[in-house]
């Protein structure tokens, strides 16, 4: 199984998103897009957990090499990756499925696909929250640092971002990481820089992503915490055909591992047989 764990390395002639992380012959083909740091290897535990013969994508963030350019609004970001997706597969053989801001990705694809007059075979949302505007700069600024000391392990006390703007706290950032022995070594050699912008923009393009309405049905996966008491009734607000739950429990930032990640792969698979 490809596990994307690597950042691009420049090697290839033009960056891509589309990622094969499981063959097979199995129908649905779940693509998973990726949360707001880019990768895709978190989905690992799920994929793992998913039934014999299923086939799994994954659409990683542009950016992340120097080939590719990052994008600067979901709408854009889920046009370009429906438009891969569908070079390799029928719209209707798709489960499109994303964690968090990989979420917000999928469910602008499904509606998209809407649009065109096709339909997924699904669309699931991990842990995904309706965005809030109205999100204070210092509040943006601390869910930067928290993301990148948890996804990079870079201790929190030192990234001292406050009054930085965008551009400011991605080279702070990168500085810091880049003199930190705690960074795992297959970042240590990327440019640090690329994935704390792609970071940064996937952060405000989540703030700035006023969701639209969506006439199919939506499956959204719930942690236990935190679970804001009206995510459920924003999501339904939007998705007049139906929300169905699933309650996981746990924590968000632990929703795709160990465990939780099993008992995803569990629902997907009682939802979507062979």
């Amino acid at each position: 199984m490809s596990q994307d764990r690597t950042p691009p390395t420049g090697s290839a002639a033009r960056e891509t998103s589309y990622v094969r992380l499981l063959p097979g012959s199995r129908t649905p083909t779940y693509a998973f897009v990726h949360p707001v740091g880019g990768s895709v290897s978190g989905y690992v535990d799920v994929v793992a957990a998913l039934p014999a013969g299923t086939e799994c994508v994954g659409v990683r963030a542009r950016g992340l090499s120097p080939q590719g350019e990052p994008h600067h609004d979901i709408p854009t970001m889920a046009t370009d990756y429906l438009d891969e997706l569908l070079a390799y597969h029928e719209p209707e053989q798709l489960v499109l499925a994303g964690y968090s801001f990989g979420g917000l990705v999928a469910f602008e694809m499904a509606r998209r696909l809407r649009e065109r007059g096709r339909t997924p075979a699904g669309t699931v949302l991990l842990g995904t929250y309706v965005p809030r505007h109205d999100v204070p700069r210092a509040e943006r600024v601390a869910t930067f640092a928290r993301l990148v000391s948890v996804i990079y392990r870079v201790p929190l006390e030192r990234l001292r971002l406050d009054g930085l703007d965008d551009a400011e706290m991605v080279d702070r950032a990168a500085e810091v990481a880049g003199r930190c022995d705690t960074l795992p070594a297959a970042y240590r050699q990327a440019d640090l820089r690329r994935l704390f912008q792609v970071l940064a923009l996937n952060l405000r393009m989540a703030q700035e992503y006023d969701v639209p309405p969506y006439d199919g049905l939506v499956h959204l996966v719930r942690p236990e915490r935190p679970d804001p008491r009206d995510t459920l009734h924003a999501w339904r607000s939007r998705c007049p055909s139906g929300v169905v739950t699933h309650d996981i429990g746990g924590e968000h930032n632990e929703l795709m591992s160990a465990d939780r990640g099993v008992r995803i792969a569990q629902a997907l698979a009682a939802l979507w047989p062979a």
